[in-house]
């Protein structure tokens, strides 16, 4: 079992397809690209599977702007079932931290199929994810991908990345079987969302880059948005407008 920790602050911005292009041509010739990415297409596929409560209190606290929230998901990149991590995403305001597991296949079909009984062979953080997911009545909800374009700076653990084609599997939960499964776009306006994540004030250099574009800053939430298909409560209005 190996965990990770990551904390830093973090920034969205919804951009257009042709300035995704031209930042992405820019971002190559004075970042890091992604050691995970494909040399040919700078890209690698992120599919994840959210977790929320009967009663949707993870999706509510974000529509409702709690500035202190979690997210639980289970994870995997290029549909490669050797790495497997389950993850607990923890915000304040802009500042987020993560916690990772690399799991087994066998313990993540165990949680897609909502069992979060704790294994004894598991360590102690994946045992207390396992524990808060079952006390909380999570349950398997909906599965996000896209393409990320990754890029990073060797000091400041400074990250941007370049977030494209995100689509969801609506009702389909198996994140360990998505091929040929069909699934559906989100967004239909040529947008594509940019993150920044650091945990240094950003260079001028980055800053001035970032300047040449029309960046809409948005409190962008993909697990929000991939429920546009199948969120069904009667007690708030759509997550995106249906017209």
């Amino acid at each position: 079992m190996i965990s990770e920790a990551i904390k830093r602050e973090e920034y969205k911005y919804y951009i257009h397809d042709l300035d995704a292009n031209i930042a992405a041509e820019i971002f190559q010739k004075i970042l890091e690209l992604d050691k995970n990415a494909s040399p040919i297409t700078r890209q690698y596929t992120v599919s994840s599977l959210y977790f929320d409560t009967l009663d949707s209190q993870d999706l509510n606290e974000k529509l409702d702007g709690i500035l202190k929230r979690k997210k639980y998901r289970m994870r995997i990149y290029n549909n490669d079932l050797k790495t497997i991590k389950l993850e607990t995403k923890n915000r304040i305001g802009t500042f987020i931290s993560k916690d990772s597991e690399r799991i087994s296949t066998k313990l993540a079909n165990n949680i897609i199929n909502n069992c979060f009984d704790e294994n004894e062979n598991e360590n102690e953080n994946c045992r207390n994810i396992l524990l808060n997911l079952k006390k909380n009545g999570y349950r398997s909800r909906v599965i996000v991908e896209y393409d990320r374009e990754a890029y990073y700076l060797p000091f400041g653990n400074i990250r941007i990345t370049l977030d494209k084609n995100l689509r969801t599997y609506s009702s389909y939960k198996n994140l360990l079987n998505l091929e040929n499964k069909p699934n559906s776009p989100v967004f239909l306006d040529n947008n594509q969302i940019l993150e920044i994540k650091f945990g240094e004030p950003l260079p001028h250099f980055i800053k001035s880059i970032l300047s040449n574009f029309s960046l809409y800053r948005c409190s962008i939430s993909k697990y929000v948005l991939s429920q546009r298909y199948n969120d069904s409560s009667s007690q708030r209005d759509h997550l995106i407008s249906p017209y």
